[in-house]
């Protein structure tokens, strides 16, 4: 009954996601490298997540993987749109907060600071988190196995491969003041504090 809208829904919402990173991609030219890290890697994550989204187009213009169909009620596949729209906003938030120190790879730029307002403010990693936040809107929303695993897998082995890296170079950039950010801050949900 509401297939159509369903793929409609995610259509838009994956728009609204390529629309925000092709922006803040534009954005991020000019800037001259002062550390890069395992460049090679991170090209290779960065393709894997994008072919993650090829049955994604499969799903939404064919019935080619239709016989992968999870049973969620409409409700749940709502809520994932909702969940889809969430993360477009932290991500948003995200890219703006860190400005001119976003980068797609594993990179520490000339002039580059440590943010730590927007959502850094609660959490180190809230870019993940809003990819996360989508990819399981992307499962509910779509309802079908073949597009949450080829969402998903990619996105968690970007996240496990690259996390402790990343905040590797951190410490080396920033020293002291990022392990004591570290101790503030959750990875991808704030700490609770006592």
């Amino acid at each position: 009954m509401y297939k159509a809208q369903f793929k409609l829904a995610l259509a838009a919402l994956l728009l609204g996601d390529a629309g925000v990173r092709l922006y803040y991609q534009k954005g991020r030219r000019g800037f001259k490298r002062a550390v890069v890290k395992h460049e090679r890697r991170e090209k290779f994550l960065y393709y894997l997540v994008g072919l993650g989204l090829i049955p994604i187009f499969f799903y939404l213009f064919t019935s080619w993987i239709d016989i992968f169909r999870l049973p969620l009620p409409p409700k749940v596949r709502w809520l994932g749109a909702w969940l889809i729209f969430a993360g477009d906003l932290l991500f948003i938030w995200s890219h703006k907060a860190l400005g001119r120190n976003w980068s797609p790879i594993l990179e520490i730029r000339k002039g580059h600071s440590l943010v730590t307002d927007g959502p850094y403010r609660f959490i180190r990693h809230p870019m993940y988190a809003a990819i996360l936040l989508i990819g399981i809107g992307v499962s509910f929303l779509s309802a079908n196995w073949i597009v949450t695993l080829s969402y998903m897998l990619p996105v968690i082995c970007l996240y496990l491969i690259r996390v402790s890296d990343e905040e590797r170079m951190m410490i080396e950039k920033f020293g002291d003041e990022y392990r004591e950010y570290m101790r503030r801050t959750g990875r991808l949900t704030p700490k609770l504090r006592t």
